[in-house]
C-alpha cells in the first residue's frame, strides 16, 4: 500500500508541488488537468521529462493521471468531434503513462459527462470505452472509471467492454455521499477496482465523516487490494496540515 495526493490538493506551483509532497511524507502525486488540458506539462515539449525530472528530484512516484477535464469530452457528447477528441485524449495519456512510471487513468464522468442510466448499455458510450481501452492493453495501462454510478452498473460496464484494463477508481466519500454501502461496494467490485481515493463526507477531514473507514479498509483488506490510496480531501485553512492529517490517518488506520 502506498499513499499519494492529488496535485490539486498542494497549494504550490506546479514545479514545486513534487517536492513539497515528498515533504509531507507522501509516495507518489496524481497529476490532474482540466478541460484545458493542452496547457498542461505533459502537453509541451519536452513535458514528459520536465515531470520526470521534477519527480526523480523529489524522489516521488507519479501514481496515476487524472483527466478531470475528460468530462467536456465525454464518450456520449453528441458532437462527433468532441468526443473523438476525448478519446485521443486518453490515448495519449496510455502512450505517456509508461513514460512517468504510471499505469492508471482516472476517466471521471460527472458533471455535463455523468453516465445516465440509458448510457450504460448504448453503443457509442461502450464503442468510445472500447477504443480508448486498445490503446491502454497496448500500454498495459488501466482505465478507471470513476462516476455516479453503482458498483453493479460499474461492474456491468466492464465486463460488456470484455477488457481487464478497464476497472473502477473506486472513492468512499463519493459513494458514501450517494447512498451506497461502500464496504459492501469494496467486497463485490473486488479486483475490478484499480485504485482508490481517500475522501470523507461533508468535507470533512478522512475519520471524521459518515464513512465507515474501519469497514472500508477492512473490505479493501478481504480484497487483497495493495495498491494506491490517493487523498483528494480538503485542505482546510491549512491545506499542508490537512494533508499530513489525511495522510497519517490512513497509514496508522489501514
Amino acid at each position: 500500500m502506498k499513499v499519494g495526493i492529488r496535485d490539486g490538493m498542494i497549494p504550490v506551483p506546479f514545479e514545486e508541488k513534487f517536492k513539497k509532497a515528498k515533504e509531507i511524507g507522501f509516495d507518489g502525486i496524481e497529476l490532474c488537468m482540466g478541460v484545458n488540458y493542452r496547457e498542461h506539462t505533459l502537453w509541451q515539449e519536452n513535458g514528459i521529462d520536465t515531470v520526470n525530472k521534477l519527480a526523480e528530484e523529489a524522489d516521488i512516484e507519479v501514481s496515476s493521471l487524472s483527466p478531470g477535464g475528460f468530462t467536456a469530452y465525454s464518450f456520449m457528447h453528441p458532437t462527433d468531434s468532441v468526443r473523438t477528441e476525448g478519446i485521443a485524449k486518453l490515448q495519449y495519456l496510455a502512450e505517456t503513462c509508461p513514460k512517468l512510471g504510471s499505469n492508471v487513468i482516472l476517466v471521471p464522468f460527472f458533471g455535463g459527462g455523468q453516465i445516465k442510466d440509458e448510457h450504460i448499455t448504448a453503443p457509442r458510450f461502450l464503442d468510445g470505452l472500447k477504443t480508448a481501452a486498445e490503446t491502454a492493453e497496448n500500454e498495459d495501462v488501466y482505465l478507471a472509471i470513476e462516476s455516479t454510478l453503482s458498483a453493479d452498473q460499474h461492474q456491468q460496464i466492464i465486463d460488456q467492454v470484455g477488457s481487464k484494463h478497464v476497472g473502477v477508481y473506486y472513492d468512499m466519500g463519493n459513494a458514501t455521499g450517494l447512498g451506497f454501502d461502500s464496504p459492501a461496494e469494496i467486497r463485490s467490485l473486488g479486483k475490478s477496482i484499480v485504485q482508490m481515493h481517500i475522501k470523507d463526507t461533508g468535507g470533512n477531514h478522512a475519520g471524521e465523516g459518515d464513512v465507515d473507514f474501519t469497514a472500508v479498509f477492512e473490505a479493501a483488506h478481504a480484497i487483497g487490494y495493495d495498491s494506491w490510496f490517493v487523498l483528494e480531501t480538503p485542505g482546510k485553512d491549512d491545506p499542508i496540515a490537512s494533508a499530513a492529517k489525511n495522510m497519517n490517518f490512513v497509514r496508522e488506520s489501514y
